[in-house]
């Protein structure tokens, strides 16, 4: 059925068959700690929140494939993905576009595997790679760091794709690549609700934040010298004290992560996924087959976008 958000152009047919011009795996990230500093009221980010973030990459992924196309558009066979100009895949191919005055529009279909509006960034992953594959496709010819100041119009969780598997990212501009070769696994809990990052945001008590940069700092030194153990004592999340006041599940279901196994588990994001460190891939897989909710294994992702 057409959206009726953007007229014949938002459409969410079924996948057909065509020549493909190009394609990617898209890897999402996990956020394996998150610490919130301060609220920003002046400057350029006035609005936004200085926080500390070590995002890690994971398997987990969609598909992106992108062909040459009379229009821009945007397919996925997901109920809940917008595919109007709202799409973030959108949204960077017209930036793009209009930066360097290209005539060419794109068909971009999103083969969806990430949970939708789990706090898995899964959009940002999508536009990164949409950028990766048009950077050449239309052969502009940036490099890493042009390609994250782009990513940063887009959308504050795109420009750490372009800088390294993991890395501590203040959503200020500010992202510093952790040097680490670690190998996770994961226990990826996606909650039936999810959380609204603005609700989320709003529930900020500004007086009890500020305080777990330290820990953030321990958790990149962790990560560097591969101490599994270590980076599960140092895992935490900020919105935790705050989220969990208003979705009470969301802490039971993190202790029952860890009562099945987990050396711990944190809120990703501003919610809802929860992930659990398993201490093998055969731990994670048996606490998903546990679990009485929908559960994913996931392993760290070392590679850079595609």
């Amino acid at each position: 059925m057409p959206s009726d958000r953007e007229g014949a152009l938002a459409v969410r047919p079924a996948r057909r068959a065509r020549r493909l011009m190009t394609e990617a795996n898209s890897h999402t990230r996990v956020t394996l700690c998150l610490d919130i500093r301060r609220r920003i009221d002046h400057g350029p980010y006035a609005g936004y929140h200085e926080v500390g973030a070590i995002k890690h990459r994971i398997d987990l992924c969609d598909v992106i494939q992108i062909e040459s196309s009379p229009r821009m558009v945007v397919e996925c066979e997901h109920p809940d993905v917008p595919v109007d100009s709202t799409n973030l895949c959108w949204k960077a191919a017209e930036i793009l576009k209009d930066r360097f005055e290209i005539s060419d529009n794109a068909c971009i279909f999103i083969d969806k595997r990430i949970p939708v509006r789990g706090g898995l960034a899964g959009g940002s992953a999508n536009a990164a790679t949409t950028l990766s594959l048009l950077n050449r496709m239309w052969d502009v010819g940036l490099d890493a760091p042009s390609l994250c100041e782009i990513g940063r119009q887009v959308g504050m969780d795109v420009p750490h794709y372009f800088v390294a598997p993991t890395c501590l990212d203040t959503e200020t501009g500010a992202i510093e690549p952790i040097a680490t070769d670690i190998e996770l696994n994961l226990v990826l809990l996606v909650p039936p609700f999810g959380v609204s990052t603005a609700e989320a945001y709003r529930l900020i008590d500004y007086a009890a934040v500020g305080r777990n940069a330290g820990k953030t700092r321990a958790m990149a030194e962790a990560l560097v010298s591969r101490d599994t153990e270590m980076v599960a004592r140092f895992m935490h999340n900020d919105f935790e004290e705050f989220v969990f006041s208003g979705y009470g599940e969301l802490a039971r279901m993190k202790q029952e992560l860890v009562d099945a196994g987990c050396l711990n588990a944190v809120l990703s994001g501003s919610g809802s996924t929860l992930v659990g460190l398993a201490g093998s891939r055969v731990d994670a897989e048996r606490i998903c087959s546990e679990l009485p909710y929908s559960c994913l294994p996931a392993r760290s992702m070392l590679s850079s976008v595609e």
